[in-house]
């Protein structure tokens, strides 16, 4: 059985001492320096590394002024199990937002569905396209999925407080550098955020291998939040009843069903083809 482990943590900390989280990897290291400097605490570099990657990290750091060890070991439990390509950060916590922040954030020219925009204020040229998970639990699929929702173009991550895989070293690095891309957004109720949304101009799609209606018929304007389920059961019923829309990916015969990280890039592709944005995502 492969052994599970976890960053170090000091015993004993004072509550008002600001918490640390650890990253790892090159392309989850180089992204938080460049999008988020303020967020990074320290750099450990293992003895021995040069190449071009550590070299421009280095010099990202120094930019900043982010303290440097070469000489330390790195901080986590079994450095040799953990594939760190000899880069780890000491990082703040990632801001999580709640929906009040998310919504304020989200441009008010590009909540179009309820006509709540207002002319003159600042936006895309793209309606918004938001990503809300529904109790993903391993921690890899969730890094996976924000690598996915970074690459086409959603703006923000909405995920439950409860029943959800946590954003740790191991999602920051599966998602390979592009969590700090993205807002993400925490929620109690996921339900009643959905209901939130609708308020604010989003058509709602739900995913799910029963739905009756293929990804390929459905259409796909305005502001959108995709809602993607569990890994093993799916959306939970109440979530289903939320959305406008629920739709599947059709599968050859034989084939039940897709990993979810795999099903929303699909989707999320299906979705930006339709808004026409070809390289206009960023």
């Amino acid at each position: 059985m492969k052994k599970r482990f976890r960053p170090r943590q000091k015993p004993g900390a004072d509550e008002g001492k600001v918490r640390e989280e650890t990253i790892w990897g090159v392309h989850a290291v180089s992204a938080m320096l460049q999008c988020r400097p303020q967020q990074v605490l320290a750099l450990f570099i293992t003895p021995g590394r040069a190449n071009q990657r550590i070299s421009e990290i280095l010099e990202l750091a120094i930019r900043h002024r982010i303290v440097v060890h070469h000489d330390q070991p790195l901080p986590l439990t079994e450095p040799e199990s953990i594939p760190h390509q000899g880069v780890v950060a000491r990082i703040k916590p990632l801001v999580l937002l709640d929906l009040n922040a998310l919504l304020a954030r989200l441009t008010a020219q590009d909540l179009t569905r309820s006509g709540l925009a207002e002319p003159g204020l600042p936006g895309s040229d793209l309606p918004p396209l938001v990503l809300a998970l529904d109790s993903i639990q391993d921690p890899h699929n969730l890094g996976a999925i924000i690598r996915c929702a970074a690459a086409f173009g959603v703006k923000a991550l909405i995920f439950p407080k409860d029943r959800s895989a946590p954003l740790t070293g191991t999602v920051m690095k599966a998602a390979a550098g592009t969590a700090p891309l993205l807002h993400i957004c925490q929620v109690t109720n996921l339900a009643e955020t959905l209901t939130r949304l609708k308020e604010h101009g989003f058509w709602i799609y739900g995913a799910g291998g029963d739905a009756p209606q293929s990804l390929y018929a459905a259409e796909f304007s305005g502001p959108i939040c995709l809602v993607m389920g569990n890994e093993q059961k799916g959306l939970r019923p109440l979530v289903r009843r939320y959305c406008d829309h629920l739709i599947a990916i059709p599968l050859a015969r034989g084939v039940e069903s897709l990993n979810v990280a795999v099903a929303t890039g699909i989707i999320l592709a299906e979705i930006t083809r339709q808004s026409g944005a070809g390289g206009r995502i960023w």
